[in-house]
């Protein structure tokens, strides 16, 4: 385990920035709460970035199936009703695949941390490794910027009013395909100071 965690640490070491990067994937969780000792995961949805593109078609999606019951009030929010995730794929089987599908490929995200919690929770419970390669997180990327303009300045850190500040629309908000779309969106914000739309090309090939 020692061995592993120095292992995944020494490779993050090699990208210190993710605008160096040739592709990032934007990652988000819909979840039964924040709490990540108890709460289960509803869906996940990631989309790649690459070069001022972030490809809707090569994205990846996974309603996942819940034991707890579905808040019915959060249910405007993230579009999920009970009979939606009551058919879902196992948690550790959805987990698996995306790590599959991201395949080593850098992690952006909006509190990256809770999502990779969750997921390496699913993964474990299905005797698989975690999650490995750098993860990096908007609000931390979004704090920088800030600060470099102006040392005094005391950034957001919420979602909303990240996205405000960098021109970017509100995508589906709080569902996980739009809001990873969002944080994707928002980091091409920060890195060419413009928010490209989402291109759309294709089929989708890795939707459940």
């Amino acid at each position: 385990m020692i061995v592993r965690a120095l292992s995944r640490w020494w490779r993050g070491l090699g990208a210190v920035s993710p605008y160096e990067a040739p592709e990032v994937v934007s990652v988000d969780l819909e979840t039964t709460s924040l709490d990540t000792r108890s709460a289960e995961i509803l869906s996940i949805a990631a989309v790649p970035i690459r070069d001022r593109r972030i490809l809707l078609s090569e994205r990846f999606e996974r309603v996942v199936r819940a034991t707890a019951a579905v808040d019915r009030e959060a249910v405007k929010y993230h579009r999920l009703r009970p009979v939606d995730v009551q058919h879902g794929a196992a948690p550790g089987e959805a987990a698996t695949a995306f790590v599959e599908w991201l395949g080593g490929r850098p992690l952006l995200g909006y509190c990256i941390g809770f999502d990779c919690a969750m997921l390496e929770h699913a993964l474990r419970g299905a005797g698989r490794e975690g999650i490995d390669g750098p993860r990096f997180d908007l609000r931390e990327l979004y704090r920088r910027r800030a600060l470099r303009r102006n040392p005094d300045d005391a950034p957001s850190q919420a979602l909303d009013e990240i996205l405000a500040a960098l021109g970017v629309p509100k995508v589906a908000r709080h569902t996980a395909l739009g809001d990873a779309t969002s944080v994707a969106m928002a980091f091409l914000g920060l890195k060419f100071g413009e928010a490209r739309a989402p291109v759309r090309r294709g089929p989708t090939a890795t939707r459940s």
